[in-house]
């Protein structure tokens, strides 16, 4: 009795036409991983088939059916196996540091991985989850299960990132972030270590530590809204300055069109939908430049990349600084680590230049750019210096696209007119933590507010006394 029967093996075609050409070529096939499943299977569909002869159990061709059950059986037993296998090993895999973070990483990037409030994680968000592997993986040096995270482990973490030259607020946002990949792995099961989800504690931030935060007085901004620009600024100016009215992102701000500036009950409000927190918010016209402002673009602004928008701002606020001399007040502040970075550099070059060291081509390009940047400043030897040697800056050179928000903001608190709530309302901050963050007032500023409410307050008392 002679049958053919499709066993379900399934094979690489080129790798098992080479192996069939000898027997040394299917040994070499045999060694192989593909190759050694392949025989394995073999070995067991022979012996089966050879079990149901030998128990009477295929007589004649009606008989197939049965083969074909039990070959199935093998096959497809097996790729159940093969697939349990890899479903251990890759929950195994999840309840290491780097196997999480990758995990994770690659769900919130695709999208199958979503906020407890069902949304998306913002592009904004997953660029800080990348930023913050790769400092994972470069402190880890080799994987490591949750269970060896205790507290001198999240410290050894956080002196690694002071090294690194971040700032405090960055060093709190990345230890935020391994606070939460604990978090995670615990609720998803991968983490049984209570330790790992306490150790994590954040960096005290003192004001020495910040970088000047700045706001434009509404004078500033006056002044800037009447300057006669051209081309790019122009179009930097005429934008920021839509996001000082409106108190937003860029990231919302840059994207206003006609269908967000509706009319209700006769009143001008700006609606959107915050891009970094999903909440709606409404905000009211109260300046009629910004319908000039959109009037001069027909509701349709030019897209402006946020890096071209950082440097072109400063520009604009350069050029301002030569008639409204409080662009050029100097303030002190902290450099950021790719500043750092930039002036160790610089220093090196330097002394290499010094010492009559030729450079490389790389070398070179670096020079130049920066001996031109330490020149335009008076730098020393790239940043200006006070007599504490503390880095100061001109209020033009730390304008920035978020200046524009945190400016209006600033100035619509200091009219005393809005509670914080109906700020917030404005502005979409969730906390009133973060909103006070928003509220640049100097502290000279804020004695003369209290003196002037306290003055206030004498007089209306000598008032009831008479």
């Amino acid at each position: 009795m002679q049958m053919y029967i499709c066993t379900g093996i399934r094979v690489d075609i080129q790798e098992w036409n080479k192996a069939q050409k000898s027997l040394a070529a299917m040994r070499r096939y045999e060694n192989t991983e593909e190759g050694a499943k392949v025989h394995d299977l073999q070995m067991k569909a022979t012996k089966t088939i050879d079990t149901l002869y030998a128990e009477n159990k295929i007589n004649t061709k009606e008989d197939k059916a049965i083969i074909e059950q039990a070959l199935s059986a093998i096959v497809n037993g097996t790729v159940e196996e093969i697939q349990q296998v890899a479903k251990v090993a890759t929950a195994r895999s999840r309840t290491t540091v780097l196997g999480f973070f990758d995990y994770f990483y690659a769900g919130i990037s695709d999208g199958s991985i979503r906020h407890g409030n069902n949304s998306d994680y913002s592009p904004g968000t997953v660029d800080v989850w990348k930023a913050f592997g790769e400092n994972l993986k470069e402190y880890c040096k080799k994987d490591i299960p949750f269970d060896d995270i205790d507290k001198p482990f999240a410290d050894r973490f956080t002196l690694y990132l002071l090294k690194q030259g971040y700032m405090s607020n960055t060093i709190n946002k990345k230890v935020s972030c391994f606070r939460k990949l604990c978090n995670l792995a615990a609720m998803e099961g991968y983490n049984k270590n209570a330790v790992s989800l306490r150790v994590w504690k954040d960096k005290a931030v003192k004001e020495i530590d910040k970088r000047a935060e700045i706001y434009l007085t509404d004078e500033e901004i006056d002044a800037m809204y009447d300057m006669q620009l051209s081309g790019e600024n122009e179009i930097v100016r005429d934008i920021f300055l839509l996001g000082y009215f409106s108190c937003q992102r860029y990231s919302d701000y840059c994207k206003l069109r006609e269908e967000n500036f509706i009319t209700y009950n006769k009143s001008g409000l700006i609606t959107l939908t915050q891009k970094k927190t999903g909440k709606k918010v409404e905000v009211p016209i109260f300046d009629d430049r910004v319908y000039e402002l959109c009037e001069k673009y027909h509701y349709d602004f030019p897209n402006m990349d946020v890096q071209k928008m950082n440097l072109k701002i400063k520009a604009v606020g350069a050029e301002l600084a030569k008639t409204v001399p409080s662009f050029s007040e100097k303030y002190v502040t902290v450099l950021t680590t790719a500043e750092k970075r930039a002036e160790k550099t610089y220093e090196k070059l330097l002394a290499k230049k010094s010492k009559g060291i030729k450079f490389t081509e790389n070398e070179r390009k670096w020079f130049h750019k920066l001996d031109k940047w330490a020149k335009i400043r008076n730098g020393s030897p790239l940043w200006e210096r006070n007599k504490h040697g503390e880095v100061v800056r001109a209020k033009y050179e730390l304008i920035c696209s978020h200046t524009a928000r945190r400016s209006g903001t600033t100035n619509l608190y200091k009219l005393g007119v809005l509670s914080d709530l109906e700020l917030r309302s404005i502005t979409g901050h969730e906390s009133q933590k973060n909103f006070e963050g928003y509220i640049r007032i100097g502290i000279s500023e804020q004695a003369q507010r209290v003196g002037d409410k306290i003055k206030a307050a004498m007089e209306a008392k000598k008032q009831v006394d008479k």
